[in-house]
């Protein structure tokens, strides 16, 4: 069966064998991919398998990815099943959150002009921003002992503080050694953001007695950076790859 469609979407039996990838699933996931379980880490296998039998309807979960530019990518995973094969979609998180983001935000602008603003409306949009800026900056385990946290969108105060609660919460319950921050997924950086920024940087080397690790500083960050004169207690990582590689080397 050949399937073709605009999206990362995949075509697996009931064993779990690949049978069929779209051209974007191909450009997403690693060439070496067979088998349904070489597309997660190993930490969404356990949720991965209550979805592997056959079952009526569509379902949607959240997984990491092991794509071919990033070890993790935190995505929304769609699955049915047609007798004995299972079709699945992957929609990275990231892809959503810009534009998403600016949707949202010219909405916010428009409530706030009109002169008939619904309770109810301001509710709902309170709650999906903030659902958004969960999203922007998600705590995710790598190991008992190492921890990715991948920013994307603009680096703004609300957000932060959002993000600040979510992190410093997994920090606490878990025994992290090493949190990465990547900036590769971010846009401009509000002064006030930075700020926030360097105290969630400053309470987590308080709790762990370790500094974060920050990735993927552009050029355009750098300068904006320089001209706050910001000063974070960080270590500076090249990638998340090669810090992953250095480890097992240490190791």
């Amino acid at each position: 069966m050949n399937v073709q469609m605009p999206v990362p979407y995949i075509r697996v039996n009931v064993h779990g064998t690949i049978e069929h990838l779209s051209h974007q699933a191909k450009q997403l996931l690693r060439k070496d991919v067979t088998s349904i379980l070489d597309c997660f880490d190993e930490e969404s296998h356990k949720k991965l398998t209550n979805y592997m039998m056959p079952f009526e309807g569509d379902k949607s979960f959240e997984a990491n990815i092991k794509s071919i530019e990033h070890p993790f990518l935190l995505c929304d995973v769609y699955i049915s099943w047609e007798k004995h094969f299972a079709n699945m979609i992957f929609i990275p998180k990231g892809h959503q959150i810009k534009g998403l983001e600016e949707k949202i935000h010219d909405l916010k602008k428009r409530l706030a002009s009109t002169d008939f603003e619904l309770f109810e409306k301001k509710e709902a949009l309170e709650r999906t921003m903030k659902r958004l800026d969960e999203l922007s900056g998600p705590f995710i385990p790598i190991s008992e002992k190492i921890a990715f946290v991948p920013l994307f969108g603009d680096i703004s105060e609300g957000k932060m503080k959002t993000i600040t609660g979510n992190a410093l919460k997994a920090a606490y319950e878990g025994e992290f050694e090493e949190i990465l921050f990547d900036f590769s997924a971010t846009g401009e950086i509000d002064p006030d953001g930075v700020c926030k920024l360097n105290q969630l940087f400053q309470m987590i080397q308080f709790m762990n007695g370790n500094p974060v690790k920050i990735m993927g500083i552009k050029p355009k960050h750098a300068r904006q950076l320089h001209t706050l004169q910001v000063d974070w207690p960080v270590y500076y990582e090249t990638s998340l790859k090669a810090f992953l590689q250095k480890i097992e080397v240490t190791d």
